[in-house]
């Protein structure tokens, strides 16, 4: 009992002692259900902003505004301005070394999906180069690609993964490279059959965190993991994520 009470005396002195730097940084996301998106009038909501909010009442920080912007506006803002937060951003390995992260988020598989019709034929990842592929533009998608050595030319970018999906069922595009939790959420919200839809290849499988622009302090960081790792042990987060990703 003796430990417990200093452990708590000693977490509420950490809180107490927050320092007020969170609150200067700029956040900022995208629409990507469950995780972020605005809710029908317009406020931000989903999986990561509420775990965000709940990180901030542990680390006695403020409310603070978070934008939603097309994904390739914040990932610019995030490698020029020196005090962004960008949600939800997959942790790759390339992009490890550009960023600094507080982790987890979720975890996510970015997959090749498409028309469950289609003819596609895939048995090794080369084999999907014959192919046009969508992707929202410097999404973890996009990026894996590249990253891979597929032709830029034959990847067509789009500002937000609906219009992705219009390319998919319109025909310009065969596969789309995407997050597959996030496209099946998508298609169901547009009222379109899952089964006219198939995963072809898995590209790869990476942690959602929070992404800071490089110059923000490494104690600053610490200090938001901190508090983000208390969310994830707490019964809130549970909450949080039945709300998001209920049992089926």
């Amino acid at each position: 009992m003796k430990k417990w009470i200093g452990f708590a005396a000693l977490a509420f002195v950490t809180l107490a002692q927050a320092s007020p730097e969170l609150g200067k940084l700029h956040y900022l996301t995208e629409e990507y259900k469950p995780y972020n998106f605005s809710n029908e009038s317009g406020a931000p909501t989903g999986l990561a902003v509420e775990l965000l909010q709940q990180v901030w009442q542990k680390t006695n920080t403020p409310q603070q505004p978070i934008t939603i912007m097309p994904w390739a506006r914040g990932y610019y803002l995030l490698t020029q301005k020196p005090n962004v937060v960008l949600f939800s951003t997959a942790r790759t390995e390339a992009r490890d070394p550009l960023f600094k992260w507080a982790c987890p988020i979720g975890y996510a598989e970015i997959v090749l999906m498409g028309l469950a019709k289609s003819p596609v034929n895939i048995a090794k990842l080369e084999d999907a180069e014959k192919y046009n592929i969508g992707a929202v533009r410097a999404d973890v998608g996009e990026q894996l690609l590249l990253n891979n050595g597929f032709d830029e030319q034959k990847i067509m970018t789009a500002n937000r993964l609906p219009q992705a999906l219009k390319m998919l069922t319109s025909g310009r595009v065969d596969l789309i490279s995407t997050n597959k939790t996030t496209m099946l959420d998508l298609i169901a919200s547009q009222q379109l059959d899952p089964a006219q839809f198939k995963v072809f290849w898995m590209l790869s499988s990476e942690q959602f965190c929070f992404a800071f622009s490089h110059p923000v302090s490494d104690e600053l960081v610490k200090e938001f993991q901190s508090g983000l790792t208390q969310v994830l042990a707490s019964s809130e987060f549970q909450q949080i994520q039945a709300k998001y990703f209920p049992a089926r």
